[in-house]
């Protein structure tokens, strides 16, 4: 049986799921605390710390919201959590 994933893998799954592979399919980081059910805060944070690894790419929205999608290197990450 496979282990649970670490939150943060959590995160990086869910934008692969909702198919948050390129700016037009950003997610807004509220969307991805709702369906994760945890603290804003918290998204941003693994998000923003993803960013500088490379993994994701951010920007905000016409309406002063962030908004998340993967990279080349972070749709890779999230397949290797599946090998």
């Amino acid at each position: 049986m496979r282990e649970e994933l670490p939150l943060s893998e959590k995160i990086l799954q869910t934008l692969h799921n909702l198919c948050a592979t390129a700016p037009n399919l950003a997610r807004r980081s509220e969307e991805l605390a709702q369906v994760l059910q945890i603290d804003l805060n918290d998204v941003e944070k693994i998000l923003d710390n993803y960013g500088i690894e490379g993994f994701v790419e951010s920007f905000t929205d016409n309406e002063e919201k962030k908004r998340y999608y993967l990279t080349g290197s972070g749709i890779i990450k999230v397949c290797a959590l599946f090998t």
